[in-house]
């Protein structure tokens, strides 16, 4: 069986029941910030849109059976789910300016919750009122932690599902460059392909600059030797279509296009992926053993790029592939949670590491003492 060829409805189906019966972990953190995932399902033909019926008093198993109605109806058969993603605008103080994303921000003293904050975040940035879509529910708390100085901020993902066939205009504020509806199709075709845990990433991360704290910031002559020999860190990537209005056959679909403002950084990575990520296995209609080659759509944790550290990833890609299968994560996990896929990492980095440096020093220590011995 391949994850491309499920019907789209029954992913959302079964995103709506997992979101409703599976609370969402939180994480208690002052810093919070919260972002809206936001779906559509297009029609590729000119079949009426179905009419969705909200429940009088919405509870959660309320508005999952109102999704199921909704979703079940034989107009959606065929029917290709999207996910809204936004390009921030750059700005040389933000630690994620230009990346791809959800829209959202940090939470105000006004807000009420976390959902309150993504609503209004998504309309300061987009003009989009999230009131008028339904909230399907929240995913797992995700930390913000930069390497070396641990966690800055708690992100909160809300789940929304439109039910209206036109999508209301975006109104882009100064925080975003662009906004882009991408395929779920082409999430699900990382389901259906194994990532090499070889694999270069395309997004590097020097470890010093991350420890010093600042981008750009000019580093002492210690620091650059230190950082020649530390290196650098692989991000995970994945990579985004960078769709053309003009070279769109359906123009039901191609009217409703947003160029990116950029082609050339078209890629999750980071935070946005974990989440991205997380979705996807909210959203198996099937148990992974019916799909043999998921790991997750966000590959293997990142890789040290120094060649002195190739140990180091052999280690963390072994728990990787040992500890971090679809089995060990919501929903359908038989164990504790793993918690985040970053912060795992970092966890497990250190151990990793510090077993590298006192295996490299034991042998240098050694080799160096068979040499005196030799020469003397």
């Amino acid at each position: 069986m391949k994850a491309v060829d499920i019907p789209h409805v029954k992913y959302i189906s079964q995103l709506s029941r997992h979101l409703a019966s599976i609370p969402a972990s939180h994480i208690d953190f002052e810093r919070r910030s919260a972002v809206a995932i936001i779906i559509r399902l297009v029609i590729l033909d000119d079949t009426a849109y179905p009419v969705f019926t909200p429940p009088t008093i919405q509870t959660p198993e309320s508005i999952v059976q109102a999704c199921d109605i909704f979703l079940s109806q034989k107009e959606f058969c065929n029917a290709r789910a999207q996910l809204l993603f936004i390009q921030r605008a750059h700005h040389d103080k933000d630690p994620w300016s230009g990346h791809i994303g959800f829209p959202g921000g940090k939470r105000e003293a006004q807000d009420q919750n976390d959902q309150q904050t993504a609503e209004r975040e998504t309309k300061e940035e987009l003009g989009l009122d999230l009131q008028t879509f339904v909230h399907l529910g929240q995913l797992d708390d995700a930390p913000a932690y930069m390497f070396c100085r641990g966690t800055k901020l708690v992100v909160s993902p809300h789940v929304y599902l439109q039910t209206t066939e036109n999508t209301p205009p975006l109104l882009l504020s100064d925080e975003v460059a662009s906004a882009h509806w991408i395929g779920f199709d082409h999430l699900l075709s990382k389901v259906d392909n194994r990532v090499d845990l070889t694999s270069y990433r395309s997004v590097k991360s020097m470890i010093v600059e991350r420890m010093v704290g600042g981008r750009g910031k000019a580093l002492r002559w210690w620091q650059q030797a230190l950082s020649v020999f530390v290196g650098s860190l692989h991000y995970t990537v994945l990579e985004l279509p960078f769709v053309a209005r003009d070279s769109l056959v359906n123009a039901k679909i191609a009217r409703k296009i947003t160029p990116f403002a950029t082609d050339s950084e078209l890629h999750l990575w980071g935070l946005s992926l974990i989440m991205a990520a997380t979705l996807v296995d909210m959203s198996l209609p099937v148990a992974p053993i019916q799909l043999p080659q998921f790991i997750s759509i966000a590959g293997p944790w990142p890789q040290l790029g120094n060649w002195l550290w190739t140990d180091v990833n052999a280690i963390t890609n072994f728990i990787h592939n040992r500890f971090w299968s679809p089995y060990s994560r919501k929903p359908w996990q038989v164990q504790k949670s793993s918690g985040n896929q970053l912060l795992a990492y970092f966890r497990v980095l250190p151990v990793a590491f510090s077993l590298s440096c006192a295996v490299k020093v034991t042998a240098i220590w050694y080799l160096g003492r068979q040499l005196w011995k030799y020469i003397w």
